[in-house]
């Protein structure tokens, strides 16, 4: 089979392709991709989870820690500890979060308009239809215990 035709390798070429070019456009704004990611998904007016944050934006535990430490040295945003669970605390736009959401939403949705201009409305949809159809479609995978390999 040739690479070309197998989706993983044309699914990681285009992510590439597109991560690459989103990161040069927020370069000027002192943001990366995954952070836009969560500033996209906080709220201002609802406080959000460190896990809520992992399961929205699929990333593990220890890397949303990491851009949590991050964005809150640049001031991006504030945790507020639970009350009922001191273990766990919530994560809001602070007003320079909030400010740098404004200001970045147009050339977000310009880097959209961008990429997809060769696509018609009809068939974004189609496009993010299945992209979601191939991230839900249940994966086994199975890794063989050190017994079971055989040197």
């Amino acid at each position: 089979m040739d690479l070309h035709d197998l989706t993983g390798y044309l699914i990681h070429r285009t992510d590439v392709k597109l991560t690459n070019y989103f990161t040069k456009k927020l370069k000027p704004y002192g943001v990366t991709p995954e952070q836009w990611s969560i500033i996209s998904i906080l709220d201002d007016q609802r406080g959000t989870t460190q896990k809520e944050l992992v399961e929205a934006i699929d990333k593990n535990q220890t890397t949303i820690v990491r851009m949590v430490h991050s964005m809150e040295k640049k001031g991006l945003i504030k945790r507020i500890f639970n009350e009922q669970d001191r273990r766990s605390h919530y994560l809001f736009l602070t007003e320079k979060g909030a400010e740098t959401k404004k200001t970045i939403s147009p050339a977000v949705k310009d880097a959209h308009l961008f990429v997809t201009r060769q696509l018609s409305e009809e068939e974004i949809d189609q496009l993010k239809t299945l992209l979601n159809k191939v991230y839900n479609t249940p994966m086994l995978i199975t890794i063989p215990y050190k017994d079971d390999i055989s040197l």
